[in-house]
């Protein structure tokens, strides 16, 4: 793959940390015992930054949602408020939906009559257990729809993407292991097609992406997934 290397590195290193995969970040995705060094042979890339996860989550947005995309999304308390800011601030065709007062069947219906949305931002806030959120209708209506899914959480969480049935395009987050840090696991088939969609090059997933590989052995690495 092509990497990008500026004239001036240290504005990818104000942003990229170079520490490696911490555990606790993978476990947070899976369960499956996985080698940190070789996460990416899972089909999936990981990206540590060194801010916060509205700085991850307004990234992954700009470089995901093109201007004649429309985003669904869905959530309860902070997450949510966060997840409207950042699509506001960049004046994307959103809709917002409350689980909590509309109940997730009604989010189902909303998924499942929509023609235009192609994108479901999914927020997880501290009092919602992932277990009662009916993954596998989620799942299926977003597969139906041929909707990205994208999954920011305010808290730590366990598995998540198991529990999501492998089907999670983007995953944004942090955890306690690194204090004021995020981290984006992103599906490398659709991290691929970031490139040229962000307007913004301090908000740029794919240049940021690679960039984190320039010392990657590209001999080993799979170029699809």
């Amino acid at each position: 793959m092509r990497h990008l290397f500026p004239d001036n590195p240290d504005l990818f290193n104000a942003v990229l940390s170079d520490e490696s995969l911490d555990n606790k970040v993978i476990r947070m995705w899976s369960k499956r015992e996985v080698d940190a060094t070789q996460f990416y042979q899972t089909g999936f890339e990981t990206l540590l930054f060194k801010k916060d996860r509205r700085f991850a989550l307004e990234t992954v947005l700009s470089s995901v949602v093109s201007i004649d995309d429309q985003v669904l999304i869905a959530g309860f308390g902070v997450p949510l408020e966060e997840m409207i800011n950042k699509a506001e601030a960049l004046s994307l065709d959103y809709q917002s939906f409350n689980w909590f007062s509309g109940g997730w069947s009604r989010l189902l219906q909303i998924i499942g009559s929509s023609r235009q949305m192609n994108t479901i931002l999914i927020g997880i806030d501290a009092q919602t257990e992932v277990n009662d959120i009916p993954v596998e209708e989620l799942v299926a209506a977003a597969s139906q729809t041929k909707s990205r899914l994208i999954v920011y959480c305010e808290t730590d969480v366990d598995g998540l993407n198991d529990r999501f049935k492998n089907a999670i395009d983007f995953m944004i987050g942090e955890c306690d292991c690194h204090p004021h840090r995020s981290f984006v696991v992103a599906r490398r088939s659709k991290l691929v097609q970031t490139e040229g969609v962000s307007r913004s090059f301090n908000l740029n997933l794919y240049n940021y992406w690679q960039w984190s590989m320039r010392k990657r052995n590209p001999v080993i690495e799979p170029m699809c997934g």
